[in-house]
């Protein structure tokens, strides 16, 4: 959550392309940054996942991407679509996301490790992030 709540208070100019009608089209970008995030955490292991569903001869095809470990699954922007259970779903076999077809082996989730396109613009706004992100954690440990 923390994370979600410092992309919606940051600018949107100041956010790549991608992300700048957060959360919808945001979800591949944001996971890669809470990737990074959970890892400078110590909470290693995770991969994105993306996946797609619908079909393009209805016009219902759409793709979707979040993070899991194991059964685990972390989703910061499953509002962009209407059907999803909540804005963020962390949860185990979520058979929501259940809904959406791997379209690829799962990745590593920390962008600075990722070749995707796109993943060298998501270095200034991690770093604009990461503060906020930190001195809340601290402010909510005391």
């Amino acid at each position: 959550m923390r994370l979600r709540d410092c992309i919606e208070v940051v600018n949107r100019k100041h956010l790549p392309f991608s992300m700048q009608n957060f959360p919808r089209g945001s979800c591949g970008d944001s996971a890669l940054l809470l990737g990074a995030f959970l890892s400078d955490l110590g909470h290693s292991g995770f991969k994105y996942v993306c996946g797609e569903r619908g079909s393009v001869a209805d016009n219902t095809w759409t793709t979707h991407a979040w993070l899991g470990r194991g059964s685990l699954i972390v989703d910061i922007t499953a509002d962009q679509f209407a059907d999803a259970p909540g804005p963020v779903i962390v949860a185990y076999d979520s058979v929501w996301h259940g809904s959406f077809k791997a379209d690829r082996e799962p990745t590593c989730a920390d962008f600075r490790a990722w070749s995707g396109p796109g993943a060298d613009q998501l270095h200034p706004i991690y770093a604009a992030l990461r503060g906020p992100m930190l001195n809340s954690l601290q402010r909510n440990a005391r």
